[in-house]
């Protein structure tokens, strides 16, 4: 099984997310700082895959401006429902590929912010 978003099939480089606390900093004028914690941003995944095909490319160009949550999925199962935060594409100079039947197919490396729903 493949790699997958929205059905789509990318080829997963490199997989990685993080996330922070929300601390604001207060520095009255007759003491020392003080903080305060109101809580966690949502963890954010970030996805470097290559995208081969227009086609594919643009399905998930489409993607970031949707309002929908749609399934990431890797070879182990599904991971969740997310929404494209930020999607950076750069064409790669392959002449000839064989990832996929279509060696016409222009290759992209993409990076996809994706953001739980």
């Amino acid at each position: 099984m493949a790699w997958t978003y929205n059905n789509k099939r990318i080829y997963v480089q490199k997989i990685g997310g993080g996330g922070k606390q929300i601390i604001p900093r207060l520095q009255p004028l007759s003491g020392g700082t003080v903080f305060q914690l109101f809580g966690y941003e949502t963890t954010i995944v970030k996805v470097s895959a290559i995208v081969v095909g227009d086609t594919i490319l643009a399905n998930l160009l489409s993607y970031k401006a949707d309002e929908t949550a749609h399934a990431f999925v890797s070879p182990e199962g599904a991971l969740g429902n997310y929404y494209v935060g930020d999607i950076k594409y750069d064409r790669l100079p392959i002449s000839y590929q064989t990832i996929t039947t279509d060696c016409e197919a222009p290759v992209y490396m993409v990076d996809l912010e994706l953001i739980p729903g």
